[in-house]
């Protein structure tokens, strides 16, 4: 509903806000309860026979259908908590535009309509006007989008009082929720990607309330879809950490922030829960006209619980100077420390994950970005898992090494093609375990065949000006107007990057006298 500037002024999107905390203790009390109740039921050892094997089968009927009752509670919260997000700054937006004008000598009338008693103002009382008129209906949008959708999920809860709608498939076959889920799970993705492209919303919102850990890490599911679910499946975590008693832990933490309001959405496209948590995050949009999208690998240590910091700023930057977007992949456990950086399991079991990533980027890029393409930077131990994943068959347009440990653990080649570049500064102690003989991660990538080294130059690091050394190893992605992370750049946006100035040794030569 279009409101009028007193109707606006009386507001309180804060409501919304509220509304969603409501309904994420009612999710955490179903959850509760439900759990509850099958842990009493499975405490009972003694009772035996028809009536106990009927009873077992009626209450996990229960509990499923006590979690889908609980994902359309924590859809309900994640909207409302989106709409009053998005309604405060809008509803703040055009207030402070009818203050202004106010205070400025403007008559603002209650439709929005600005007048000046002076003719000489009236070409700005229209501008004026025309911002307050273009804000009104933005509000107007919001509010339809937003209250539609609520509505939408009010209905899902009214009809799932004796369990979940079934689901009605491409060609006019219905199927339970769970059976369709099921049967999405023995297809392979372009097959998927056919099937869930062509269910009418109502259908989608019932698979991924039924089932939203599979919709959120299905390959062949379309991201938005995936996105959807997955900010239910962060609110689960987050419900099953308080329940655990870590509600102030670290991890829970990390959910609250993933969760937590802002002007930008954070949108995963993957989450799992596992201890060092497997995450992919899409900052920025792929839409029409996108010319550009880069995935970006971290190096060791980095979990869902760290990478928020520089790792999160530094690929925000990058889809801010490029223009396109930028995923920052953890789908799987980097080494924790050093030491464990030297065996290669960490990087060929990411790396599988990530050629399978690159199939689900290039469908995406086809349906809304066909003229975009597609840049892999691997930075330290993740340089190790982008080339391996493309030894498994991952065909990027470009890769940048970023101080990479290597070119691939595996024994394969790398496909043609490709546009492959390099980034080591001298005296980065990478260049130690780059040239060991028979470097398990693979070749140097600075002196590999068709890799381009990229210049480094300098970097500033805590106030000073870095050339070569231990800190240069990770402080460029810090450092967006540093000669690296320019390059960087260059090399996505498909510019011609400043190639290699030698100015010290890679390795600094100390004699012994």
């Amino acid at each position: 509903m279009r409101p009028s500037i007193s109707a606006l002024r009386g507001w309180n999107p804060q409501s919304f806000s509220d509304a969603g905390s409501a309904a994420t203790l009612a999710a955490e009390a179903v959850d509760t309860g439900i759990d509850r109740a099958v842990r009493t039921f499975d405490s009972v050892r003694s009772w035996r026979g028809r009536a106990h094997d009927a009873a077992h089968q009626k209450i996990w009927q229960e509990h499923d259908h006590g979690g889908e009752v609980r994902n359309v509670l924590q859809m309900i919260a994640d909207e409302a908590s989106d709409a009053g997000t998005d309604l405060s700054h809008a509803r703040d937006h055009v207030l402070r535009i009818v203050d202004a004008a106010t205070s400025s000598g403007f008559d603002v009338a209650d439709d929005g309509t600005v007048t000046h008693p002076d003719p000489r103002r009236a070409s700005t009382a229209a501008e004026v006007s025309e911002t307050i008129d273009s804000g009104l209906a933005a509000i107007d949008a919001l509010d339809e989008r937003y209250g539609s959708r609520l509505d939408g999920y009010a209905a899902d809860l009214t009809a799932m009082v004796d369990g979940q709608p079934d689901v009605i498939l491409p060609g006019g076959r219905t199927m339970d929720a769970d059976a369709a889920i099921r049967t999405l799970e023995s297809l392979s993705p372009p097959q998927i990607r056919a099937i869930v492209g062509h269910l009418e919303p109502d259908d989608v919102r019932r698979l991924l309330q039924a089932n939203p850990h599979v919709m959120g890490n299905l390959p062949g599911v379309p991201f938005d879809v995936r996105i959807q679910a997955n900010e239910i499946n962060i609110r689960n975590a987050l419900v099953d950490e308080v329940q655990a008693g870590r509600g102030e832990g670290r991890r829970a933490r990390t959910l609250r922030e993933m969760l937590a309001p802002g002007p930008v959405e954070r949108r995963f496209v993957t989450f799992v829960n596992t201890p060092r948590g497997r995450v992919v995050e899409m900052i920025g949009s792929l839409r029409p006209g996108t010319r550009n999208t880069t995935t970006y690998v971290p190096g060791t240590g980095t979990t869902v619980d760290t990478a928020a910091g520089d790792n999160r700023r530094a690929a925000a930057e990058l889809a801010a100077r490029t223009g396109g977007p930028v995923f920052l992949y953890l789908d799987g456990d980097l080494p924790p420390d050093l030491r464990a950086a030297t065996s290669t399991s960490f990087a060929a079991a990411m790396a599988r994950r990530l050629e399978l990533f690159g199939s689900e980027l290039d469908a995406e890029i086809a349906c809304h970005a066909p003229e975009a393409s597609t840049t892999y930077i691997g930075h330290s131990y993740g340089g190790s898992v982008v080339g391996t994943a493309e030894q498994l068959g991952l065909t990027p347009d470009r890769v940048i090494y970023a101080s990479s440990a290597g070119t691939g653990v595996l024994d394969l080649s790398h496909p043609s093609g490709v546009e492959r570049y390099s980034l080591t500064f001298p005296g980065d102690p990478i260049h130690l375990a780059q040239s060991l003989p028979g470097n398990p991660h693979g070749s140097d990538p600075d002196s590999a065949p068709g890799v381009t080294r990229l210049d480094t130059g300098t970097v500033t690091i805590d106030g000073r000006t870095y050339d070569s050394g231990i800190k240069t190893h990770g402080g460029y992605w810090n450092d967006p107007d540093s000669t690296a992370f320019r390059n960087m750049v260059k090399v996505i946006t498909g510019r011609q990057p400043d190639l290699y100035v030698p100015r010290k040794p890679d390795v600094e030569l100390r004699l012994p006298w």
